[in-house]
């Protein structure tokens, strides 16, 4: 009796994983035929074919504000493929729910956009929004260009944006603490291994 409860509980879980629909690009955007979409801030990566959700911040990037053409998703897998239009490069996010605490939907949503890179960097002075592209972040800097320069910090380790504190890290074993006043950062803390 035990080995046929296992079994049904094996067969459901095969069933509902093969039933798991793609998270479908122009739904999550609502995205009229003309419109773009492009990244909504630099996506870090060593080995384009593996990124890391966490966008931990080695090796090269791709631009905020870059067009891209998505490929396909997987919920099975938990992949986002995407072409960087400029490049023709194929990328793949391996997504995890546990680090971001969020669907992939949710993930898609604010690491793509439909707003053009000018617009993204609207009202950044030309010192700062240098430094967003060379994929920097220094004190004084404010959290909008944070976000461009770093994407939304891992919610495992900042759990609210609205904390004065946000952890990011430069590699798999250490991370960087910001720490803000107000809109601004005030210190950039290397706090070691954070994992």
């Amino acid at each position: 009796m035990r080995y046929i409860k296992l079994f049904t509980a094996l067969i459901a879980g095969i069933i509902f994983a093969g039933c798991a629909e793609p998270v479908i690009f122009s739904e999550v955007f609502q995205q009229n035929k003309e419109q773009k979409i492009y990244t909504a801030y630099n996506l870090w990566y060593t080995d384009a074919a593996d990124m890391n959700t966490l966008n931990i911040q080695q090796g090269s990037f791709i631009p905020a504000g870059t067009e891209i053409e998505p490929v396909s998703t997987s919920s099975w897998s938990n992949r986002i493929n995407f072409k960087v239009v400029p490049t023709g490069k194929l990328h793949s996010i391996k997504f995890s729910q546990a680090e971001r605490l969020c669907t992939m939907r949710e993930f898609i949503s604010y690491t793509f956009t439909t707003t053009p890179k000018e617009e993204l960097f609207k009202d950044l002075p030309d010192n700062v929004r240098e430094r967003v592209i060379r994929g920097q972040v220094v004190p004084g800097m404010n959290q909008k260009a944070v976000m461009l320069a770093y994407g939304p910090p891992p919610a495992c380790r900042t759990p609210d944006l609205k904390l004065g504190t946000w952890i990011y890290w430069r590699t798999p074993e250490d991370a960087i603490r910001l720490v803000f006043r107000g809109d601004k950062v005030r210190t950039i803390l290397n706090v070691g291994q954070e994992r």
